[in-house]
């Protein structure tokens, strides 16, 4: 690994929390309501503990790794070299798969709410080709953009749910009584799916400097994901209540597009629209790295950037392939893709490395 494409530990965890608001803005509120009920704006509260246990675990597995020593490198290490590869491999094929959703889902999803005339096709080519570009570059210089984008991205998504206050009924959203347990556990299922994610970036993390003479800053990714999945299914719930939520796709634009100012109706479609993009692009981008820093460990070569555009190309025809139109698509968005990304991020992923620690490798 080259000695010159460090980051931090504060610069990976900014680039997980850019990463991760792209799904969680495209999922909320409608998967957490659709589990949880009138109750799910409470569901983030559980989704964040589930997902600080999660993240606790794999720091611990972590904790005594070599500077410069990636999740695929660990892998290798706790499974053996020849075992290593093949989970490497399995999973290097699943984010090709799963970076392909999720271009295939970002163009669903201008096309539903803003372009619908626009072409899919057009869509996934150009953020391909953008996210290609970014991949290809250092970690550092993805890192900095996602710090760069960061404030901009948090004062963005506060400012348009501070708006939407006046708007919000206390009837859609209590009473909220013991009964309601269960609805909320339930409803912190997607939004801890979302969580989970920060695995992935961990094949990213023998880029991370150790330097023990500096106490580690790391940015708090975990609360301003779940604050964002707060606001995001409060704000629509108490707007348009329960039956609304469901019912409407992209709710929550639905919501912020007749936001009032001072009495006067304000268009924030555009910044909003702008968000979805930047964040799309972000995770697509850091996808493609990931995949290629994992096919950079199993072939041994020293710079991942070759595989960056296989990488893109395997995704783009999985983006076309994946369905026909946007109601198969949905089939695959509700049930497979949470399901198959829960099985790499809370069991799979997880058991490999912790092998590798029982067998005392690091």
């Amino acid at each position: 690994m080259g000695k010159t494409d460090r980051i931090t530990e504060r610069q990976l965890t900014v680039l997980i929390f850019v990463s991760l608001l792209s799904p969680m803005i495209r999922i909320l509120p409608t998967a957490a309501v659709v589990f949880g009920g009138r109750s799910a704006w409470l569901s983030p509260f559980v989704a964040f503990v589930a997902g600080k246990l999660l993240l606790s675990f794999m720091n611990a597995l972590r904790k005594k790794v070599p500077e410069g020593t990636g999740l695929a490198d660990m892998v290798e290490l706790g499974l053996g070299r020849g075992a290593g590869k093949v989970f490497n491999v399995l999973c290097a094929l699943w984010l090709t798969f799963y970076a392909g959703f999720v271009c295939r889902s970002a163009a669903e999803r201008l096309l539903s709410t803003v372009y619908p005339n626009g072409s899919v096709t057009v869509f996934i080519v150009v953020m391909l080709l953008i996210a290609v570009l970014t991949a290809s570059g250092l970690t550092k210089s993805l890192s900095r953009t996602a710090e760069v984008l960061m404030p901009i991205l948090v004062g963005v998504i506060a400012a348009v749910l501070l708006s939407a206050i006046p708007d919000v009924s206390g009837e859609n959203l209590l009473p909220v009584t013991y009964r309601n347990a269960r609805d909320i556990l339930y409803g912190a299922v997607p939004i801890f799916n979302v969580m989970t994610g920060f695995v992935y970036f961990l094949f990213l993390s023998g880029h991370v400097r150790k330097d023990t003479s500096i106490r580690p800053n790391r940015f708090p990714w975990l609360v301003l994901l779940a604050l964002t999945a707060l606001g995001v299914t409060f704000f629509t719930l108490g707007t348009l209540g329960e039956k609304l939520a469901v019912s409407m796709e992209n709710a929550f634009f639905m919501v912020i597009r007749n936001i009032r100012v001072f009495g006067v109706v304000e268009r924030v479609e555009a910044v909003v629209v702008a968000v979805w993009i930047v964040t799309d692009f972000i995770f697509m981008a850091a996808l493609l790295s990931i995949v290629a820093e994992i096919w950079r460990t199993v072939t041994g070569v020293k710079k991942r950037t070759a595989f960056v555009p296989v990488s893109a190309v395997l995704a783009g025809a999985a983006a076309f392939l994946i369905a026909r139109d946007a109601f198969a698509f949905q089939k695959w968005s509700d049930v497979l893709i949470p399901a198959v990304n829960l099985t790499f991020t809370l069991i799979l992923i997880p058991a490999a490395a912790l092998v590798g620690r029982l067998r005392k490798k690091y």
